[in-house]
């Protein structure tokens, strides 16, 4: 097996650490992964993942994974992990470390993270190598690496999403930007719903970029659920 760099493209992509690892493998795109993630663990997106979701999604690509390390007593950090296994680590075999609450790829001295995007060297100044290590599983090929249908895009009009989301607006006044450059959509609750979900700690309060059309409709309903059970009684 080889790591390759994790794939984004401007209309389906997601930015967290566990899709890029399985972008980084597979070579499908980071959305295709959070997809991919999302039809394992029931999430409405994917902003972190259990590494049994990620685990899972790699078996659906024909990977199996294998732990090899589990620290028992203190974590080492990842500078000690690679200076011991390094002779383990050969070109070919590739390993998910799960280090500092981050999923990363090693093979042999290269490097690819959600970080990095693109494989650097373990010395890299990117690569944080105090971080703990709490996991690390082996990633072996059981054949030929498949994209499943799960992590496909449906093939749904754009004129769909948007009727739906203007939809969404109108009935519950939210505001949706689009920040060319970054080719991100920003989305936002009315001002109370927006205190209210800092007052609550809820997820929705750090949850505002999104990076297509089909995002930016899940978005909204997942804020539709939070003002409906949160809000609605005191409009």
């Amino acid at each position: 097996m080889k790591i390759k760099p994790v794939t984004h493209i401007s209309t389906d992509r997601n930015r967290y650490c566990g899709p890029a690892v399985i972008s980084a493998v597979t070579g499908m795109n980071s959305g295709e992964a959070a997809r991919l993630i999302r039809s394992v663990s029931g999430q409405r997106a994917v902003r972190g993942a259990h590494t049994t979701h990620v685990r899972r999604a790699l078996t659906l690509c024909g990977i199996s994974s294998y732990i090899v390390y589990t620290p028992l007593e203190r974590k080492p950090t990842l500078a000690q992990w690679l200076k011991n296994s390094k002779e383990r680590r050969t070109t070919g075999r590739v390993y998910l470390v799960i280090a500092g609450n981050h999923f990363q790829l090693i093979e042999g001295r290269r490097y690819v993270c959600g970080r990095t995007r693109d494989i650097v060297s373990i010395k890299d100044k990117q690569v944080k190598r105090r971080a703990r290590v709490e996991e690390v599983y082996e990633l072996r090929a059981d054949g030929k690496i498949t994209i499943p249908d799960q992590a496909r895009k449906p093939k749904q009009p754009a004129n769909q999403y948007r009727s739906y989301i203007d939809k969404m607006k109108k009935k519950y006044d939210f505001d949706v930007e689009y920040e060319r450059w970054s080719q991100t959509y920003w989305v936002y609750m009315p001002q109370h719903a927006e205190d209210l979900a800092w007052d609550t700690d809820h997820h929705l309060r750090d949850e505002h970029g999104c990076y297509s059309l089909s995002e930016v409709a899940d978005r909204f309903e997942a804020m539709a659920e939070f003002m409906e059970e949160y809000c609605m009684e005191d409009a």
